[in-house]
């Protein structure tokens, strides 16, 4: 079919039927807009109703008119229950101002409350009563002529156009800038005969602005880099109400370090913050703090967050931000180690360079290394009595000194909680008096260097005749007896060590009637080595594992000597083995290493049974 046909058949549908192509259906609905929407009911008719009835046309009119009359009945119940009109409460209005206009959480504020019944009938025994934000202080309800019991207002009877106004005397303890709501509730009966009871509800959300919980922080007038600065925070009760208890949250800036808090807060772990007891009207606090900078740019930022507490609910008040410059060091100062000395137990030998970049003079300078590492003994600052260069310094004044300082020989695992490849930190440290108005003493940090540290050792050597538990391992007589011979076992012990250490020996040298008996044991690698011409014991390992962490394997040699006294021995206590010394390699330094250990003897205080019985008879 052709296009124009289409359009024809689209032209006279109301004449010919419903065209059969999409193209004339539209040309249908475009011209016969309503025969279009009928063909639907049409067909229903020629289908259901059309030969089936006598009065076809009538009862077909008599269903449709029926179904409309259900589904309009339908449609007006939803639009009730989703849609409802004008109701009977909605002529009865609230009004609500509060004075002064600014909320202030912590203060005293009044909310009026304006009713009017702007209905056609009296409203009879009418009640308003309140519910008000949590934790709010209610201090007085006013309502003239009208009764007042357990926050429920009796206001009778309620002419046609009658009127009134409630004010409600409180403080809020809420966020600044939060919300709080009241909610007011009228309740009555109406109708002819005051039967219908009602109920009229309204809310009014107000937001504090500010709070009378005010903080000032005070710091010194100049901070400098590295400055142990003591900080003050007030905090006052601006208000007339006291306080319930308060916190502040603080933020630290990153460079600062606090030390201490002092009383009357008291750090709360959970919360991050410092509560304090409540504060009287118009009284206040002080949070004082001492802490220290480290390497400031131009400004450091201290934030305080207060709040209201109410045992788990925390209302946040006015936060305190307070920007405070840094001025620039006065002295600046470098250092370096000789790494070569980095071994526990020794020397280290520093160098250190300071040069004078402020523009005041500076006096009684003090200048050393400071570290926190386990090996490091409390350091030295050494000052004009050892460098007089030291006493008065000008800008622009430059130096150089070498200072030494001592390692520990070795520590426990209680210091350190990292137990392998230990580094040792330095940092050069200066103090000295600035003389720009007050006498203030100052200290400055330079820059932190890392250093891989040479592994400590212990070499432990003891000699056991029975075991800690009591059960014996030695034999023959106690005290040993000329001619006759007694056995005691040796243990050596490997300890302390924070890198692997390589080409390990331990060796040790008899006495003349001390023999090795054979007998041993080892924890790693092969068995102890007797030369009967040094008349010497050894052993060896070609690497041992750091031994400081208490997870690590213990690395021991046990084996057996048998002494046989001879008479110039009586009454003395024998030397079974002497001249014990320990070398190897530190396998991560590549530093040589060793260490030495006491002579074991006949004498063994800590043996349940050799104890006491070292003198040979």
């Amino acid at each position: 079919m052709s296009i124009r046909e289409k359009i024809a058949k689209g032209i006279a549908c109301d004449t010919i039927g419903k065209p059969d192509s999409i193209f004339g259906r539209a040309v249908c609905l475009s011209v016969h807009p309503g025969k279009m929407i009928l063909f639907p009911f049409a067909a229903w008719f020629h289908k259901r109703y059309k030969g089936q009835y006598k009065f076809a046309r009538f009862i077909f009119t008599i269903d449709l008119v029926l179904v409309g009359i259900i589904l309009g009945l339908g449609i007006a119940a939803i639009m009730t229950v989703f849609f409802p009109g004008h109701q009977f409460v909605d002529d009865i209005t609230f009004s609500a101002s509060v004075a002064p206009r600014e909320i202030v959480a912590g203060a005293p504020s009044t909310l009026v409350i304006r009713y009017f019944n702007g209905t056609e009938e009296e409203l009879k025994n009418a009640q308003l009563s309140f519910t008000y934000p949590d934790h709010f202080l209610l201090q007085e309800i006013i309502s003239t002529d009208d009764e007042i019991e357990n926050n429920i207002i009796e206001l009778g009877d309620v002419p046609i156009g009658g009127n009134g106004s409630i004010k409600i005397k409180g403080v809020m303890f809420g966020d600044v800038n939060g919300e709080q709501t009241f909610k007011s509730s009228l309740a009555f009966t109406h109708g002819v005969d005051k039967t219908i009871a009602e109920e009229k509800i309204d809310e009014y959300t107000f937001s504090p602005a500010r709070s009378t919980l005010a903080l000032e922080l005070l710091l010194p007038e100049k901070i400098y880099d590295f400055q142990t600065v003591d900080g003050l925070i007030i905090i006052k009760n601006t208000g007339d109400i006291d306080f319930p208890e308060i916190s502040i949250k603080p933020e630290w800036p990153k460079e600062f370090a606090v030390r201490y808090i002092y009383n009357p807060f008291i750090y709360d772990e959970d919360k991050n913050d410092y509560k304090a007891e409540s504060i009287k009207a118009g009284e206040s606090i002080k949070m004082q703090f001492l802490g220290d900078f480290d390497d400031v740019q131009d400004e450091v930022v201290f934030v305080f967050h207060p709040s209201f507490v109410f045992d788990k609910t925390r209302y946040k008040q006015e936060t305190l931000r307070h920007t405070a410059p840094v001025a620039p060091p006065q002295l600046t100062i470098n250092h370096s180690l000789n790494q070569n000395s980095l071994r526990p137990g020794s020397s280290v030998e520093a160098l250190l360079s300071y040069e004078h970049i402020g523009e005041f003079d500076i006096y009684d300078v003090r200048i050393g290394i400071e570290s926190y590492s386990p090996f490091a003994l409390t350091p030295d600052l050494f000052d004009s009595n050892s460098y007089p260069e030291l006493k008065h310094l000008q800008p622009g004044d430059t130096g150089t000194i070498e200072i030494d300082f001592s390692l520990k020989s070795s520590i426990f695992q209680s210091q350190t909680d990292v137990y392998e490849n230990l580094q040792f930190n330095s940092r050069p440290i200066a103090e000295y008096v600035l003389d720009d108005g007050p006498r203030t003493r100052m200290i400055n940090k330079g820059t932190e260097l890392l250093h891989p540290i040479i592994t400590p050792i212990i070499l432990e050597s003891f000699g056991r005749y029975t075991t800690a538990s009591g059960d014996q391992i030695g034999r023959g007589p106690l005290p040993p007896r000329i001619g006759i011979e007694t056995k005691y076992w040796i243990f050596w012990r490997i300890g302390g060590t924070t890198n692997p250490i390589s080409n390990v020996v331990i060796e040790g040298d008899l006495e003349k009637n001390v023999r090795f008996t054979g007998r041993q044991t080892v924890s790693q690698d092969s068995g102890v080595e007797y030369d009967p011409d040094t008349n010497s014991i050894s052993w060896s390992s070609e690497e041992i594992l750091p031994t400081l962490s208490p997870t690590s394997r213990i690395v021991a040699v046990a084996f057996e000597l048998g002494i046989t006294p001879t008479e110039d021995q009586i009454n003395t206590i024998a030397t079974l083995i002497k001249n014990l010394r320990l070398t190897a390699t530190d396998a991560s330094t590549g530093a040589f290493i060793s260490t030495s250990a006491p002579k074991v003897t006949t004498d063994l205080p800590d043996d349940l049974k050799a104890g006491g019985k070292a003198f040979i008879y």
